[in-house]
């Protein structure tokens, strides 16, 4: 795992090799191993390496074909030796052991089209000295990310926004509908990100810079489409575990320690199981929980623990360590904290790095086999609402009558599924939001016009796929990226490569095949009638059993109170902490002169909302705060320190 950045101009670089090498570590704690640096007229390639494959052999920048390509790369390819035998069968010769040249040699042999050979997570950049052309590529579902900026005639890309943003010629200007974006998702929709003029390269796409110009082109994208036959509960369970331990043992190749993030839910724990079946000698696990009661699983990792026999080691997390590194993560991490367990991620990595440097984590199994179902499970409620809809209009008002829970009256208002999902599927909603922010800011925003059509544009890429289809889609392409970005990020401020079997495509193209009931399953055909007159957040895990699937493989690595287990999800007591002990730290930030001058939330609602604690499921009241904070720290450590600079 590495950190890298480059520049590639139309005409001779104005920048001096030492400012460049300067940006490149920027990136210096996403690869401490070495150092190195490429440089002609018009570009320049920087690379910071954690070395974790060919330690000796894989230096970069690496150069192939007397110098024509150079390549800088951070990732890992997990089938680099079956590529490297084709390219040996087609005349290649190789000079290391590493990845490395095996992607360079790939994309010598078959250009662009090599990506689609590849198995792995990778952010990469080739220079073609030939063609004075400049390639990027990022992995096909985000795991490793890749950040780029047009300045001029010049294109800077890296691995953080950190190594752009430090560039001279950028201005960091605050992107408002990208802002907007992360109170509704935690995320920013689409390539923007939360400065003006700096992209994100997205999953399964890859660039090309050439005579000044940029082309984007996507090479895979989900199978959402495909038809599918039902094979039979036993073949989907027979080959799912064998597709399972075959990724898992080759996330554990690597020619350093390697260990796993254990929160004791069913992921994790089905994870460790498989690989403690491979790796050779005790493996080690690591988990992380809250001083608050019901926030911390650390006694089920212990079970899953001592049935697999790891050495593992728990922390514990409290108010006061928590907004004590909050303000400098936010700093290190570019843009407000996506999720509140960031901070405890960001400890738990770097206590962990004392012991390991590979680390394997359970991200992507929920968007698979359908573990968000409060969401997930939301077509039932959609399909319903379709059906109300189509009836004569005395019986829908005489139906409302009898209703009485306001979500469900609020809902019968609710003209697309689109507007459906973000109703179920939000951190703020987007009348609340509209109300936390400023007329100034909504008036910019045109009330969410830019993000609303980001949404449909998302759903309208499966608009004849099944409803369930298109929930899963929209997690798979929104909901996992956001988790696999802060894991890349809180991962690699320690130094610690993190790993995510459950992310590999090929076993996301083959899930993405199973039949809906096979994942999320009723438990009889009376549990599925009672779900008709519920919510999908009240069917969920109650009528119904969520990754039925994979529970089935569990069921025979883990003990039943692990396979069978709720999800709780690593959350963060903070309506207990904004409650109590960082109600006033609250308040100092977000209602001081600072924040009012700013003109960016509405104050009179921010205090409202203050002064007003909510008692809302999964900790809303608190994660608003919480994101609100967020958006404003990351104001003062970003703008305001550009523009006083």
């Amino acid at each position: 795992m590495c950190g890298i950045f480059g520049i590639a101009s139309v005409s001779a670089l104005a920048e001096s090799r030492c400012l460049l090498e300067a940006l490149t570590d920027r990136l210096q704690h996403r690869g401490p191993d070495e150092r190195g640096s490429y440089l002609d007229d018009t570009v320049f390639l920087g690379h910071r390496r954690l070395s974790i494959i060919d330690l000796r052999g894989g230096r970069q920048p690496m150069t192939a074909c007397d110098g024509r390509y150079v390549i800088v790369y951070n990732g890992e390819l997990y089938n680099f030796r079956e590529v490297r035998a084709a390219l040996e069968n087609r005349g290649h010769r190789f000079k290391t052991e590493s990845d490395t040249e095996v992607i360079l040699r790939a994309f010598a042999e078959w250009g662009a089209a090599c990506v689609t050979r590849f198995n792995g997570m990778f952010a990469f950049a080739i220079w073609d000295g030939l063609k004075r052309a400049l390639f990027l590529a990022r992995d096909r579902l985000g795991i490793k990310p890749l950040y780029y900026s047009v300045i001029g005639q010049r294109l800077v890309f890296a691995s953080e926004m950190k190594a752009i943003t430090a560039h001279p010629d950028f201005q960091q200007r605050a992107n408002l509908a990208a802002l907007s974006s992360y109170l509704s998702f935690r995320s920013v929709l689409g390539e923007d990100t939360v400065f003006v003029g700096l992209k994100s390269l997205q999953p399964g796409h890859h660039l090309l810079f050439a005579d000044g110009r940029v082309g984007i082109r996507q090479y895979w994208d989900i199978p959402h489409s495909l038809p599918r036959t039902d094979k039979g509960e036993d073949y989907y369970l027979t080959t799912l575990t064998e597709k399972l331990s075959q990724v898992i043992r080759r996330h554990l190749v690597s020619d350093v320690p390697v260990g796993a993030y254990l929160s004791g839910g069913l992921d994790s724990s089905l994870m460790v199981a498989i690989m403690a079946e491979y790796h050779a000698g005790p493996l080690r696990t690591y988990s992380v929980g809250f001083d608050v009661e019901g926030y911390d699983e650390g006694a089920h990792a212990e079970v899953v623990s001592q049935h697999l026999g790891t050495q593992h080691r728990h922390l514990t997390f409290g108010a006061d360590k928590y907004i004590a590194m909050m303000d400098g993560m936010i700093q290190h991490r570019d843009q407000p904290l996506s999720i509140p367990h960031e901070v405890a991620l960001c400890a738990l990595s770097h206590e962990l790095k004392k012991d390991v440097t590979v680390c394997l984590s359970g991200e992507g199994a929920d968007e698979l086999f359908g573990g968000y179902g409060r969401v997930q499970r939301s077509p039932m409620d959609y399909r319903k609402l379709a059906f109300y809809q189509r009836l004569p209009t005395p019986l829908q008002a005489l139906i409302k009558l009898t209703l009485h829970d306001p979500d469900v009256i609020q809902r019968l208002g609710l003209k697309d599924d689109v507007a459906h999902l973000l109703h179920v599927y939000h951190w703020w909603p987007l009348a609340a939001k509209w109300d936390i922010f400023s007329d100034q800011v909504n008036a910019e925003l045109d009330f969410d016009r830019a993000f609303l059509s980001r949404c449909h544009a998302v759903l309208d890429a499966t608009r004849s796929d099944d409803a369930y289809d298109r929930v899963f889609y929209f997690f798979e392409k929104i909901h996992l990226l956001n988790l696999l970005d802060r894991l890349d990020v809180q991962s690699m401020t320690a130094s610690v490569e993190a790993r995510v079997p459950f992310v590999d495509h090929e076993l996301v193209e083959f899930v993405w095949s199973i039949p809906l009931k096979y994942k999320m399953r009723w438990k009889s055909p009376l549990h599925r009638l009672r779900a008709c007159f519920t919510k999908s957040e009240n069917a969920s895990e109650h009528l119904d059993v969520s990754k039925y699937l994979l529970r089935r493989v569990a069921d025979g690595k883990l003990p039943p109170q692990i396979s069978r287990r709720k999800k709780l999800g690593f959350p963060v007591p903070l309506d207990a902490w904004f409650g109590g002990s960082l109600q006033n730290f609250a308040r100092e930030i977000l209602l001081d002169g600072c924040t009012r001058r700013r003109g960016i939330f509405n104050m009179k609602n921010v205090e409202d909302l203050l002064l007003n604690p909510q008692h809302l499921a999964y900790d809303f009241y608190g994660k608003r705060i919480w994101m609100l904070l967020n958006v404003e720290l990351w104001f003062r450590a970003h703008i305001d320190r550009a523009v006083s600079m």
